[in-house]
């Protein structure tokens, strides 16, 4: 339609821009589907924000966040990063994060240092599957929402139709703070709304009422409309209470259209956090590290401040035994990363130093929820990479260990001619490869895709070595029984040896050998006889014996992996795979489609529901046939189905041997090991 003579809008004085410093900080995520806009959003934001002078393009490989050559030829984001802009007294962290499924890791970690997100929809496709996955990523973390319906210029627009698409698939409560002229056209405006036009202030009362009691109360007992200034604060709280309540908000990042008010509602509406208080500056740094990277042959870690004041030379702590020193820092602010003495809380910074920091570790002591990283799903894929280059196979597999000791979710182990580490899809996997080809010099090949499988006993096994045995040059005799445990306990440890047996000259006490043999235990149940990490198994100590000179601990521990490995050689095992339970969601229409496409690969349906135009599934699948189903629904759900999934539990698979059709052999991190208490005998 085309756009009547509206009432003039309210402009706030915040949109103009402000100081290289500011006194207030918002770390501000951008996340979407992909081709939603993100990265475009990103740059007008930071246009608009004084920042940049020019709008960069994704198709010309010339915006300021993704900088990786493989993000400038796909036109996508793979790795998060930071930029600021500075509105009067409020510094913008802006973060940008990837879009594409195959990278969830880097996305929950990045959400996991935010006050707020906007979450960005395409007005032409509007919700999309990986628009629900992230949606919900962001109401489990807590972190208040603003969407914004981007490309209300291109043909096919239809602002409303996504309005619905929001309310039916993501939530009901929303607020739209705006109207959108001429839509699908060259000409399309985004008009923000006049907060004190009756007409608005009505519309905009009964939608907030609904979700703030006191707010209905007062709109009931009185004759005229509620203020402007009540209604942006009750919005404001309800927004930044986390808790379901969503501005909207519409525009074009391509032509700047509703980027301006877009900046001034989620600085009115989302948590910007205050000043640091006196007193506070000089506390103890905490922090979380989200992004680690090379630079000059150094680790550059990117950590987000949470309490207290990070300092060069400052000594700290990243968990456990592991400390370090802060060599130099840069604080985010607008015009870049500044080199700095200290950040503060609520900063953004990239910190040198921190040579034992992984992706995931706090800095200092660790007082706030993680939630990202707790209910972040461990790589559900494995690959075999080799160098095209054989004699640069050495190099690979060091290339690797420096990846893999920055993220700690890359399981590594080598092999002969190859490693093997883990992986969440394809995409990564191309990452990979040109990370090694641009920083390392090394191209490689992947071979041998497939699931991480474990193994179980398949009975019981039992093996012992004798002191004064051929082979065995210790004076120290083992014996042990290796047998299935229940699904889902891991491993477990009796002792039933006679105590006076026992080496406790080595460990002080029983408790002290039994938590030194669960440690032993890793080591041969982490390849079992068919490759896989061994897990439910239920190892006995049934004798022990030694005789003066005593067994120091290395003898012990070598003991016992010998005698462990031989008994479950014994035992036998089944390797099994991962099956995943799943909610799967599509509209009603595309019900037989997607029912076949589930019978296709395997899926095992409970039942599934039907609430007006949408349709909810759930059972249970292979995981090795997630990826092919979640490729598959796209098609049979014209793009409006969405795929969640998590691990249920583990099968036997259907052929034996070391490989079957859709997996390859990789040890997993080591099985939870948990101690029985048993009284050894008398």
């Amino acid at each position: 339609m085309n756009r009547p003579n509206p009432p003039t809008p309210v402009r706030h004085d915040t949109a103009t821009a402000g100081p290289a410093t500011s006194a207030r900080r918002l770390n501000l995520g951008v996340v979407a589907h992909v081709d939603a806009g993100k990265t475009s959003l990103t740059e007008a934001l930071l246009h608009v924000g004084g920042a940049i002078e020019q709008v960069g393009r994704v198709d010309d490989g010339t915006t300021q966040t993704d900088t990786l050559s493989l993000e400038r030829q796909r036109g996508i984001t793979i790795r998060s990063s930071v930029a600021a802009f500075a509105i009067d007294d409020v510094t913008v962290n802006l973060v940008d994060t990837p879009g594409h499924p195959d990278f969830i890791a880097e996305v929950d970690r990045s959400l996991a240092v935010l006050d707020g997100a906007v979450l960005v929809l395409s007005a032409v496709e509007g919700v999309q599957a990986q628009t629900i996955v992230l949606y919900r990523a962001l109401r489990r973390l807590g972190i208040p929402v603003v969407f914004f319906v981007n490309k209300i210029d291109r043909t096919g627009a239809a602002p409303e139709r996504v309005l619905e698409g929001i309310r039916s698939r993501l939530s009901p409560a929303l607020v739209p703070l705006g109207h959108v002229y001429n839509p699908g056209t060259a000409a399309a405006e985004a008009a923000p709304c006049a907060w004190e036009d009756p007409v608005e202030s009505e519309r905009l009362t009964e939608l907030i009422a609904e979700h703030d009691e006191g707010l209905l109360e007062d709109w009931l007992a009185r004759d005229r409309p509620i203020g402007p200034r009540r209604l942006r604060a009750a919005l404001g709280a309800l927004t930044r209470a986390g808790g379901g309540v969503h501005p909207v908000l519409f525009g074009s990042a391509r032509t700047g259209a509703g980027v301006r008010p877009l900046i001034e509602s989620v600085i009115d509406l989302l948590p910007v956090a205050l000043p640091v208080a006196v007193g506070d500056d000089d506390a103890p740094a905490v922090a979380q590290v989200f992004k680690v990277e090379r630079s000059g042959g150094q680790r550059v870690c990117t950590v987000r401040l949470r309490a207290g004041t990070l300092g060069v030379r400052d000594r700290v702590s990243l968990g456990g035994d592991r400390s370090a020193t802060v060599t130099a820092l840069e604080v985010f602010k607008p015009g870049g990363a500044m080199r700095c003495d200290r950040a503060t809380a609520g900063e953004i910074a990239r910190v040198r130093g921190l040579d034992g920091a992984r992706i995931g570790d706090w800095i200092g002591c660790r007082p706030y929820a993680t939630a990202a990283a707790a209910a972040l799903p461990a790589p559900g894929f494995e690959t075999r990479v080799v160098a095209q280059d054989p004699s640069r196979q050495g190099e690979l597999h060091r290339a690797l260990s420096e990846l893999a000791d920055v993220d700690p979710l890359i399981g590594l182990r080598p092999e002969r001619g190859a490693a093997r580490i883990r992986i969440y899809g394809e995409v990564q996997q191309e990452v990979l490869a040109d990370t090694l080809a641009t920083e390392y010099g090394i191209d490689v090949d992947f071979r041998d895709t497939g699931v991480v499988c474990i193994e179980r006993p398949s009975g019981t096994g039992s093996a012992a070595l004798h002191m004064g045995e051929p082979g065995h040059p210790y004076n120290y005799t083992l014996a042990v029984t290796v047998e299935p445990a229940a699904p889902g306990t891991g491993v477990e440890l009796l002792i039933a040896a006679d105590r006076s047996t026992l080496p406790l000259h080595v460990y002080g006490n029983v408790d002290g050998y039994r938590a030194a043999l669960l440690d032993y235990l890793h080591e041969p149940l982490a390849v079992g006889p068919h490759g896989w990490r061994v897990t439910d198994a239920r190892v006995t100590v049934t004798g022990s014996d030694y005789q003066p000179p005593a067994p120091q601990a290395a003898e012990v521990r070598r003991t016992t992996g010998v005698v462990v490995r031989q008994a479950l050689e014994r035992a036998g095992t089944t390797v099994c795979e991962p099956v995943d339970r799943f909610v799967l969601e599509a509209p009603t229409q595309d019900l037989s489609p997607v029912l076949a496409l589930l019978a296709r690969h395997g899926a095992v349906p409970d039942a599934h529901q039907t609430t007006g135009p949408l349709a909810v599934i759930t059972g249970t699948l292979r995981k090795a046939e997630v990826n092919a189903v979640r490729g598959g629904l796209h098609g049979a759900a014209r793009g409006e189905g969405v795929l969640d999934s998590t691990h249920d539990h583990y099968r036997p698979v259907r052929t034996t041997g070391r490989r079957s059709a859709a997996m390859s052999p990789a040890p997993a991190s080591p099985a939870p090991v948990r101690a029985t208490p048993v009284k050894p005998a008398e």
